[in-house]
């Protein structure tokens, strides 16, 4: 592995944000409706709005969206929390990292909606990710350390995950197992929002009915359902 690679995936986990990141496989197809109506402030309003024990919001229905795509399973909700996390400034690497002419310092981080649902589908844990910021193509970036840990992915992976920008509208799966579908919506003002679905950082093995072609569709499903 490369001084530059090395550092970037310092970056990534200090701050979860590279910028140009997308999911690999990604396809503009069944590209998800009614997204004409997102807007950043209007997300951020919706999460402001919401008590300390929320249910998940912005019209995400697991259940309906298991159904419509050929997916017979029982869901059980198991929490939820939403959050606008403020932003920070950029500031000097973690003890340890070179600085590379590419990586002299962590950037900074645009503020950001977060919105985290949990549930059980049938015995599988699956969680539902929403995050939006007011910064163009930083959405998924933001969510890269997560995004690698759920999807049980190596440094090469990763890094393949974030070689590719899908247009908003468009959705794929990630490598390995396939185990995290990432879609990226379009928003009416300046901004880029991301929905991420996986079976959590902590599932001991892969139900691998939620996997691959049979996420992608459930992915395209659920961010069909999102509203502000």
């Amino acid at each position: 592995m490369t001084t530059d690679r090395k550092t970037a995936l310092a970056l990534l986990a200090s701050t979860g944000l590279l910028l140009g990141t997308a999911a690999c496989s990604s396809s503009g197809s069944d590209a998800p409706a009614g997204t004409a109506k997102l807007s950043y402030a209007e997300l951020k309003s919706t999460v402001k709005g919401l008590g300390s024990a929320p249910s998940c919001p912005f019209g995400l229905d697991l259940a309906a969206a298991l159904k419509a795509s050929g997916i017979e399973r029982s869901v059980t909700p198991a929490g939820a929390r939403a959050e606008v996390v403020p932003g920070q400034e950029a500031r000097p690497l973690p003890p340890g990292v070179v600085p590379t002419p590419s990586a002299a310092s962590i950037p900074a981080m645009p503020e950001s909606v977060q919105a985290w649902c949990s549930y059980t589908a049938g015995t599988t844990p699956v969680e539902l990710g929403v995050i939006a910021a007011p910064a163009e193509k930083v959405a998924v970036g933001l969510a890269l350390p997560y995004i690698q840990a759920a999807g049980r992915l190596t440094t090469d992976q990763l890094f393949t995950v974030s070689a590719e920008q899908p247009a908003p509208g468009a959705s794929g799966v990630t490598p390995g197992d396939a185990s995290v579908g990432i879609a990226r919506l379009p928003v009416t003002d300046h901004g880029d929002l991301t929905l991420l679905v996986s079976q959590g950082t902590s599932a001991d093995t892969v139900d691998k009915a939620l996997t691959g072609e049979a996420l992608k569709r459930l992915t395209e499903k659920l961010a069909a359902q999102l509203h502000s």
